[in-house]
């Protein structure tokens, strides 16, 4: 992992994070499939490869990321020789007790050297400090990079929504708890 160093996001930031590919590249996705009878309801998710490697789209837009950043418990950003590379956003739920990360980007030339993840570790230090019991991290169904993650660092599928984002797209959460 490169030298980096996290600190809160200021002003300053935005412009640079907010001009980082927030889109990827994959060759997986994950396919859900729903069995809804009366007597059973079963879920099926399954990773599939495709045929070539496609780009995937950020699901939200960079207004809905950057706007209202006071309604966040923590927006953190990761910086390498004081050139942010990297941000993760997480929100408060309403019980007070659980916090959500809705966002985690790490500039294309930067990822998959460990940025996301120390990225992930400092909110988990910051939420358990504060308090908070479980983190749970939000992504597209698509997002197969994330969901390696996700179960690498021992994060723990809870569920789906349809039709989640902005782009009515699907989301999996997974959650860790923190203490």
């Amino acid at each position: 992992m490169p030298e980096i160093e996290i600190r809160q996001v200021v002003p300053d930031d935005i412009e640079s994070l907010s001009m980082m590919e927030h889109g990827y590249h994959s060759k997986y996705v994950w396919q859900l499939k729903l069995d809804l009878s009366f007597d059973l309801m079963k879920t099926e998710i399954q990773r599939t490869r495709l045929p070539r490697e496609v780009f995937v789209s950020y699901p939200r837009n960079r207004e809905e990321i950057f706007n209202n950043l006071g309604a966040a418990e923590a927006f953190l950003v990761a910086t390498l020789d004081d050139l942010p590379i990297g941000y993760i956003k997480m929100l408060a739920e309403k019980s007070g007790r659980i916090v959500n990360v809705t966002d985690l980007v790490v500039s294309a030339s930067f990822r998959r050297q460990g940025v996301a993840s120390g990225l992930l570790f400092a909110v988990m230090d910051y939420a358990s400090n504060r308090n908070y019991s479980t983190l749970i991290l939000e992504m597209q169904l698509k997002n197969d990079p994330a969901i390696s993650m996700a179960n690498k660092l021992g994060f723990k599928y809870c569920g789906f929504r349809d039709h989640y984002f902005s782009n009515e797209e699907s989301a999996l959460f997974f959650y860790r708890f923190l203490h």
